[in-house]
C-alpha cells in the first residue's frame, strides 16, 4: 500500500522560526517525522494570545480596585488558567481560585506566595509589591 503523507508546511510567526514536528506513518507503514507548520494554528495561538492580554488588562483594572490579586494578574501573564496554575504550585483549584481574591492575598504568608513567585518564575518582592 503507497500512501502519500501530507503534511502542512506553511510559515507559522508565532514560533519565532522554530518549526514543529509531527509523527505520521511513511510509505513503508513506520512512524516517521515531519516538520510542519499550519496557518490555522497560528491563527488559533494569536486568537489565545489576544484573549490573555484582553484578561491582562481586565486584571489590572480589579486589582486597582481591590478585587483581584497580583497572582491572577501573573496567571494570565504567564498564559496559565486556574488548573494549570493550581498545578504548577500543588494546590487544589478551589485554594488557588480564593488566592485570586486581593483580600486573601493580603493576609498570605511568604511561604505561600513564595510558591507561586516559583511558579511564575519572578523574585517574592516582585509578588507582593506589584502596582
Amino acid at each position: 500500500m503507497n500512501t502519500t503523507i501530507s503534511v502542512p508546511k506553511e510559515e507559522n510567526s508565532t514560533l519565532d522560526g522554530i518549526q514543529k514536528v509531527m509523527y505520521a506513518k511513511n510509505d513503508q507503514g513506520e512512524f516517521d517525522r515531519y516538520r510542519y507548520g499550519s496557518s490555522v494554528e497560528e491563527f488559533a495561538t494569536k486568537i489565545a494570545i489576544e484573549e490573555y492580554e484582553l484578561l491582562k488588562q481586565e486584571c489590572l483594572e480589579h486589582i486597582k480596585q481591590g478585587i483581584s490579586s497580583p497572582i491572577e494578574y501573573f496567571m494570565y501573564e504567564n498564559r496559565m488558567d486556574l488548573p494549570t496554575l493550581s498545578c504548577a504550585v500543588g494546590m487544589f483549584q478551589f485554594r488557588v481560585k480564593r488566592h485570586l481574591r486581593m483580600h486573601i492575598f493580603q493576609k498570605m504568608s511568604d511561604g505561600l506566595l513564595t510558591k507561586y513567585a516559583d511558579a511564575f518564575n519572578i523574585i517574592l518582592q516582585d509578588l507582593k509589591d506589584f502596582r
